[in-house]
């Protein structure tokens, strides 16, 4: 029986976000077993970069819930997230999951493959921001197959679900979670991870932020990115980072950590730091 994971970003009791969300998986066809975490209720702290986690095999050593929420999502046969827009980007509790992902070569051999749907509710046109963009990293990271990225206008609690159109879209994509392709680019996406966000750069060139892929920008603003097959999302890119710079990188600080120190000791009586206990 397929298992499927609900992760709603959301502290708002049966908001866009849960209704949105609750209506895909009611659409994934039986047998299925449906499970939903509310990522609010749990605590998710902010990476302390000890590059632990670059060990094959080991966990997190930050005693929080983010071990529990990695397994729940590397248990799965498909993950369903959703989130709101609140100030031009996602909602911050997705950034922090997002940001404690360095495992990720070692998560992804369990996570490749599998379908992901992202629901995404927001509420006045031309304030979603870089929203799209972010919410595409988390999936590309663990090499999961993208089925939908669906931002949805919906400004007022359960207006995301008040049209037969959003209710029946919502329910395509439950439908389809298993069986639907990737996610099809459109022509002002990026051909590897599907961002609509650019760098524009010296003689015409473009680069697509996310995913480091180049090229050029055509007539009518259309981007024109080679398709190679290797760029920071592929199983090659995703290795050569976290398996390889990273774990170098951590070598390199345990071979000059004491010099580094020596550097770091100038600045140790210099602070103007504000006391957060009262």
């Amino acid at each position: 029986m397929k298992k499927v994971l609900g992760l709603v970003i959301s502290e708002r009791r049966l908001g866009n976000t849960e209704l949105l969300l609750k209506e895909i998986l009611g659409g994934v066809p039986d047998p299925c077993q449906r499970e939903m975490i509310r990522l609010t209720e749990y605590r998710i702290d902010p990476c302390r970069a000890c590059y632990r986690c670059l060990e094959p095999g080991v966990e997190c050593r930050l005693k929080d819930d983010f071990n529990l929420i990695i397994k729940k999502i590397m248990e799965a046969d498909a993950l369903v997230i959703g989130f709101p827009v609140y100030f031009l980007g996602p909602h911050a509790l997705f950034k922090a999951l997002t940001d404690r992902l360095l495992g990720a070569v070692d998560y992804s051999g369990q996570t490749r493959g599998k379908p992901c749907a992202v629901v995404i509710p927001y509420g006045m046109p031309g304030w979603e921001g870089y929203t799209r963009t972010s919410a595409l990293v988390l999936p590309g990271v663990l090499e999961m197959k993208l089925v939908d990225c669906w931002m949805v206008h919906a400004t007022l609690p359960g207006e995301g679900v008040v049209t037969a159109e959003k209710r029946e879209y919502a329910r395509r994509m439950g439908m389809s979670l298993f069986s639907g392709a990737d996610r099809p680019k459109g022509p002002r996406e990026c051909p590897y991870c599907g961002s609509d966000l650019f760098r524009l750069l010296p003689g015409g060139a473009v680069e697509c932020p996310l995913c480091l892929a180049r090229g050029q920008v055509k007539e009518d603003g259309v981007p024109e990115l080679s398709v190679t097959g290797h760029h920071r999302f592929s199983t090659g890119g995703l290795q050569e980072h976290f398996g390889g710079w990273l774990v170098e990188m951590k070598k390199k600080y345990l071979e000059e950590r004491e010099r580094l120190k020596e550097v770091q000791k100038e600045y140790r009586g210099k602070g103007w730091w504000v006391d957060p206990r009262p």
